[in-house]
């Protein structure tokens, strides 16, 4: 489980075989072989690490629910540590599965220097998506600023920018979503009853 507050961009220093090497930005005595990192929001597996670096491999099913496959070496992730229990609840909860991925569709900077992303999203999810609830860009948690039917915006502030890599991107690039627990376990069991 993790929080959705990231603080830490880390390079990709290369990708073989779908396995990615990564810069480490962590603190290595908080680092081990199994433990879970979120690469852009998707946990991903620490299968080797060094001081210097860490490494994972993502296999078929990560690719394919993820912006992975569009990575390229010395482009960024936002990463986050799992969350430890006993951590303040300033965040909502993320789990680290990827629901879809989907396009930007415009960006624009607002005279009071935040950053407005549109979002292009499947229909199918439009349930998931409230005005003033939490989703998950690239594993950051925002606020839904304004809901339309088959698109969405949030804002980010200055700080936001400045530790993610949200701020790099423009039109037509690909952002991992995930959906508010919250929001997909309501819908689901309104659709039962």
């Amino acid at each position: 489980m993790f929080s959705g507050i990231v603080t830490w961009k880390a390079k990709i220093l290369d990708i073989s075989w779908w396995t990615f090497v990564v810069e480490n930005t962590f603190d290595t005595q908080e680092l081990s072989v199994w433990c879970s990192i979120a690469h852009d929001g998707a946990c991903m597996t620490i299968t080797s690490f060094s001081k210097e670096t860490y490494s994972f491999f993502a296999m078929q099913e990560s690719l394919s629910k993820t912006n992975f496959w569009q990575k390229k070496a010395w482009e960024t992730f936002n990463v986050e540590q799992c969350i430890r229990y006993g951590d303040r609840v300033d965040w909502h909860f993320v789990t680290g599965h990827i629901d879809t991925t989907w396009t930007v569709k415009s960006t624009h900077i607002a005279t009071d220097w935040s950053m407005e992303l549109v979002i292009l999203y499947p229909q199918a999810f439009n349930p998931y998506i409230i005005s003033k609830w939490s989703i998950a860009i690239n594993g950051v948690s925002l606020t839904v600023v304004q809901d339309d039917i088959d698109s969405f915006s949030v804002r980010l502030i200055p700080i936001t920018q400045e530790l993610t890599n949200l701020w790099t991107l423009t039109k037509n690039h690909t952002v991992n979503l995930e959906y508010d627990m919250l929001a997909k376990y309501a819908y689901k069991h309104a659709q039962r009853t």
